[in-house]
């Protein structure tokens, strides 16, 4: 997670305890009539976010320089596998938001602001996140963030604004992704709950999915959630540092129910899982949760605050214990990735380093296969993969790999 340090204080808006809104169908807004294709000065490009639906076609979100701004956003698009891009237009209301100045940087890097993207397919795509806005209350003007979530279904020619009815003005959307015809949105409601909604990747026809209260956490750090796609099934959790609250699993039939993570039992980190196929899926678990002791039923020989690897190869009914991830100071940020079921990649801390790390042998051994600190990560199929990379100074970078990540090398934009 990029770490930016906020100018204005953020204003915590209170929300009501009422029930889960009703399932309902949602129309965009009109198509909006002005985008902006900016002229992209390729010295100064800044990835933020990245999508490929296959091998050939991709996406970058990006900050660039431009005349009298900090940065401008821009998003470039490869037909060819990454060897060459070429811009595409953006909403103009989006751009001016995310180009505002505020202190030294564009609303878009501004404190808590996340803005992303993912495409299904050349057509279906979607730009979402949050951005900061000045509000005022008793006399005093803050710095508080809106989501923003606009689509398009003709590969960037037109976008439309999206509006959930359901969703919070707090900073809500956690998570969009897409597979197999279906995008889902991750998203906090105004009852201070969770809602996942889904729509054909097609249209605009949102309609939550009936799954149930989804609490978050009672204290801790802010909340987050993410979504696993791998065909027709999936895998969905919200949480914080005080673990998961919520998580759901989606097979073949298109019904979520209720999952249990694997680190339930051992602490109740959160922990996204990463998927090769339906079937196999790795994540890392702490052992040990938030003021919790060790668990009795931790992996032998584990101790408090070690990380382990655990594995399913039905896909996450149930799951066993591999090998701990060594050695024990190292900080684990949660970027995995698991191309194939015998091969993990992970960001790893240690002594001031930060590196991508891989194994191909189910975390029995690894190795460093890139230097520097992983932001993203994500593989379109066995080999072929995609990272950013933050730099410390200087711009930061997007890497792919072409071999299953063993070698990976910057890809210019």
């Amino acid at each position: 997670m990029r770490s930016r340090t906020a100018l204005i204080g953020l204003l915590i808006l209170a929300l009501g305890s009422s029930a889960l809104l009703a399932r309902a169908n949602v129309s965009s807004r009109s198509p909006t009539a002005i985008f902006v294709a900016a002229k992209v000065d390729v010295s100064h490009i800044n990835p933020i976010s990245v999508s490929f639906d296959s091998l050939e076609n991709g996406w970058v979100l990006a900050t660039t320089s431009c005349a009298k701004r900090h940065a401008c956003l821009s998003l470039l698009e490869t037909n060819d596998g990454a060897r060459s891009w070429s811009s595409v237009s953006l909403p103009s209301s989006f751009v001016a938001d995310a180009d505002r100045n505020l202190g030294s940087t564009s609303a878009a890097t501004y404190g808590a602001a996340s803005v992303n993207v993912r495409f299904a397919n050349n057509y279906d795509g979607w730009v979402y996140g949050t951005l900061p806005g000045t509000v005022s209350s008793d006399g005093l003007a803050f710095i508080g963030y809106r989501p923003v979530l606009w689509s398009t279904h003709d590969g960037g020619r037109t976008w439309r604004r999206v509006s959930l009815p359901w969703e919070s003005h707090e900073p809500s959307i956690y998570d969009v992704e897409a597979d197999n015809g279906t995008v889902y949105a991750e998203t906090l409601n105004r009852a201070d709950h969770v809602t996942l909604s889904s729509s054909p990747v097609g249209v605009d026809a949102w309609r939550t999915v009936p799954t149930g209260t989804l609490y978050l956490p009672a204290g801790g750090a802010q909340p987050t959630g993410a979504i696993a796609l791998s065909g027709s099934s999936g895998w969905m959790v919200a949480g914080n540092d005080r673990g998961v609250s919520a998580s759901l699993r989606v097979t073949g039939n298109g019904r979520w129910s209720t999952w249990t993570p694997p680190c339930e039992s051992v602490g109740n980190s959160y922990a996204v899982p990463a998927a090769s196929s339906p079937r196999d899926l790795v994540v890392v678990c702490q052992m040990g949760g938030f003021a919790s002791p060790l668990s009795p039923t931790a992996p032998a020989g584990a101790t408090l605050g070690s990380n382990w690897l655990y594995f399913s190869s039905n896909g996450g009914r149930s799951f066993t214990s591999g090998p701990e991830l060594k050695p024990r100071n190292f900080y684990f940020s949660g970027v995995l990735a698991s191309p194939r079921a015998s091969v993990v990649v992970l960001s790893r801390g240690l002594g001031g380093s930060d590196d991508l790390m891989a194994s191909f042998d189910r975390g029995r051994t690894w190795r460093v296969v890139y230097r520097g600190e992983p932001t993203y990560l994500s593989f379109t199929n066995s080999q072929q993969g995609v990272a950013l990379i933050q730099r410390h100074f200087g711009n930061d970078s997007m890497i792919m790999t072409f071999d299953g990540g063993r070698d990976w090398r910057v890809i210019r934009l």
